[in-house]
């Protein structure tokens, strides 16, 4: 009796311990069921490793079998499981840690009664009936949170509530602050920065932290943060289902807004490029009455939103494309090692200057020409737009660079890696001066049904850049080592590795001085092999 009794507790533990990894990844996928759903379903292979067979071994032995030294032998196989699991988590750690929120608290506590409860009617029945319930539960423990977030979504949609209310009373303190939406495909964060950066020099400015994109996100940053003193609140909004702007304009009702760009992000939620279209539009259609949106013109997608007759359009683009007649273009770029410059022309006056930034990439160019043309916008000189671009610096994992050691640079790029981006960081590399250039990537995700097409035009770009790939992951690099092929790059020059700590493992190996490593995309744990 005492012997099963500590089974029973062992069982529970085990099952509760994986419990925590479920909801590490359900807030990976930021509480959306059904892509968690959906990722869980996609790693069958997963449910069972190769040392969960001692788990199995341990429940049968312990409850199906009645002599006691063979019962110790299963409670010996259930602490070595229990010792694995533990060895496996320090020797992969998440590289985005859990962060216990109250939200997983709940979720975790819930899970555990559910846990108990089960637990405790099974164990008053047959043995048996206690063992077939252990055997399912422990590779199917993902069902403890799908039924603890269903029991709580009540509770939980009560407090959100609140919170969204105590938000809006918050904003209606401040009737005079101007509101400035940023969303697109890619480059929305680092446009906030640039914006965030260039206007604190005038104006009394809060931006969403980090990537709080979401509703509560923004919640957050207005009841956390938001002063009566404040001019200007710079809103980072994200999406991945139709309908996630316009919910998030409704709710802080902005009267500026910004599309960097639309592109094939996030396929695997929106399902159609058409609902990634309708869903950034989003913020053009919903902004303040009198508004003004800034439209990229370089990005096809975005100049053909057609905006309200009570809506402003302010029309930006990098590439001279002076046929859709931008109000605010750049020529005569120089892009280096260490920065960008170029001149701003106000096609309406002809106004010209000269400015510079340590940003890389014509992409960023394009998000620095985005916040200089809010700038104007809202009344800051031409004069000034050189003191706002002078001291602007990457943001972190964003194509920023730094030197290791004084012996090879390293051009971080790992950050949501996409089509447009990826490519320009390629063409970064390849004006860096040094010896070989390396990168180190394991593709791009959330592609949905261009997921190969993409990737495989990746690996083309990428033979025509780099001395040595190194690419993370065997079967998701699939495409790129397709278009390396096409492009009949030398496979003695191709490393594939089984993950990022065997591809830096291969860096060390190779990297010599002034060498240049491109670090592309840093896929977070739910896209582990």
């Amino acid at each position: 009796m005492l012997i099963n009794l500590l089974g029973i507790c062992l069982v529970g533990v085990l099952i509760f311990m994986k419990n925590f990894s479920d909801v590490h990844k359900f807030q990976l996928f930021g509480y959306y069921m059904n892509q968690y759903l959906d990722s869980v379903g996609k790693s069958k292979s997963k449910w069972i490793k190769p040392h969960d067979t001692l788990y199995f071994l341990g429940v049968v032995l312990v409850f199906l079998v009645n002599v006691w030294p063979i019962k110790l032998l299963g409670i010996g196989f259930l602490i070595v499981t229990l010792f694995f699991n533990r060895l496996i988590i320090k020797a992969y750690p998440a590289k985005k840690k859990c962060v216990y929120t109250p939200r997983v608290k709940r979720m975790l506590t819930t899970a555990a009664l559910l846990l108990i409860a089960i637990i405790g009617v099974a164990s008053f029945s047959f043995s048996f009936t206690y063992a077939i319930i252990s055997v399912l539960l422990y590779p199917l423990s993902f069902i403890m949170i799908v039924l603890a977030n269903t029991l709580n979504k009540p509770i939980e949609n009560a407090i959100n509530n609140y919170y969204y209310k105590d938000a809006q009373k918050c904003l209606a303190k401040n009737p005079n602050l101007i509101v400035i939406g940023i969303t697109g495909s890619y480059g929305k964060t680092s446009t906030k920065n640039v914006l965030y950066t260039m206007l604190s020099k005038d104006f009394n400015v809060l931006m969403t932290p980090e990537s709080f994109n979401t509703k509560m996100g923004l919640t957050r940053t207005i009841r956390e943060h938001l002063k009566p003193t404040h001019q200007i609140l710079i809103a980072e909004m994200g999406a991945k289902e139709v309908g996630d702007i316009k919910e998030l304009c409704e709710f802080v009702s902005p009267k500026y807004g910004v599309i960097t760009s639309i592109g094939p992000q996030h396929l695997d939620t929106f399902k159609t490029f058409e609902n990634i279209v309708s869903t950034k539009g989003e913020l053009f259609r919903y902004l303040q009455p009198g508004g003004v949106a800034f439209v990229n013109t370089d990005d096809v997608n975005v100049s053909n939103i057609k905006l309200r007759e009570d809506v402003t359009a302010v029309k930006y683009s990098v590439n001279d494309n002076l046929e859709l007649s931008p109000d605010y273009y750049i020529e005569a770029t120089t892009i280096g090692n260490t920065g960008s410059s170029f001149t701003l022309v106000q096609r309406k006056t002809g106004k010209k200057i000269r400015l510079n930034t340590k940003l890389l990439g014509k992409h960023n160019l394009s998000n620095v020409l985005a916040g200089l043309s809010i700038a104007l916008t809202l009344g800051v000189s031409f004069e000034r737009l050189s003191v706002m671009t002078g001291d602007l610096r990457p943001v972190e994992h964003r194509l920023s660079t730094r030197r290791v050691n004084d012996t090879y640079t390293i051009l971080d790029d790992a950050f949501n890696s996409n089509p447009v981006g990826s490519k320009m960081a390629l063409e970064v590399l390849k004006q860096f001066e040094g010896n070989k250039k390396i990168i180190i990537t394991p593709g791009m995700v959330e592609l949905g049904d261009q997921f190969y097409a993409l990737n495989k035009q990746f690996g083309e770009h990428i033979a025509d850049a780099c001395d040595f790939v190194i690419l993370i992951g065997k079967k998701q690099t699939s495409p790129i080592q397709d278009g390396l092929a096409e492009k009949h790059y030398p496979e003695k020059q191709i490393f594939i590795a089984g993950n990022i700590m065997e591809g830096f493992k291969k860096l060390y190996e190779i990297v010599s001085f002034n060498d240049v490593v491109l670090i592309e995309n840093d896929l977070p744990d739910t896209y582990n092999e």
